[in-house]
């Protein structure tokens, strides 16, 4: 595959993830609706395992969108979700990201660019979890603040928004009403979508900087 350095066109990746959402909105949506009302009843009902749920529930979203993306841009039905050593790489990145952010805020995120196409990478490429964050890194390289500046784009206007909502919704049916399920199902649902078009980014900035997106545009041209 082709290593050479190109700049991510942030605009471009993001239109890229939300037209593969549009051609696929009830497999997206589907995924997303599931996730919403599994763990809204798990944070309704079953508080202290709520958080344990969600967790894993968001992983295995993140590991199927990058999986369908794949095989939709790609058309490799040998491509597989690979959980186990998706749930390896997740496991120990984020781990070291959280370590970061917690010792200097900087080197997490640093981390968090540097490894941020390694679960495409990993099912693209049948990786181990070291390669897999060997080949995010060259591939990230000249395009890291790019890559921070598309998490930034997705996850602090999400971030802003909920905090937003819960803060109307106590004022408006008290504070009471944060722990209904109407409310978590809504929370949830706005995370998996969130998880849904980060992951879909990340992917498509993969086959961008990788040189699979020109492979596939080819491949668009003379079929």
């Amino acid at each position: 595959m082709n290593d050479q350095v190109q700049r991510l066109d942030i605009g471009k990746t993001v239109s890229a993830a939300m037209t593969e959402i549009g051609r696929n909105i009830g497999r997206y949506g589907g995924l997303v609706a599931v996730l919403a009302v599994a763990c809204g009843l798990a944070d309704t009902y079953a508080e202290r395992a709520g958080n344990v749920i969600g967790n894993i529930a968001l992983f295995l979203l993140s590991v199927l969108a990058v999986f369908y993306m794949l095989q939709s841009r790609l058309g490799d039905q040998n491509i597989k979700p690979r959980f186990g050593a998706a749930f390896g790489f997740s496991l120990l990145s984020n781990l070291a990201i959280i370590l970061g952010l917690v010792l200097l805020i900087v080197p997490g995120l640093m981390l968090l660019t540097r490894w941020a196409l390694g679960l495409p990478a990993l099912l693209r490429e049948d990786l181990s979890v070291s390669e897999a964050m060997g080949r995010s890194s060259r591939l990230t390289e000249g395009n890291r603040w790019r890559i921070l500046g598309l998490g930034l784009l997705i996850w602090v206007p999400f971030l802003i928004a909920m905090m937003a909502v819960g803060a109307l919704t106590a004022v408006m049916a008290g504070e009471e009403s944060l722990d209904t399920l109407p409310f978590n199902i809504l929370i949830n649902l706005a995370a998996g979508g969130a998880t849904i078009l980060s992951s879909l980014c990340w992917t498509e900035a993969y086959l961008t900087l990788s040189g699979d997106e020109n492979k596939d545009a080819l491949a668009d041209i003379f079929a």
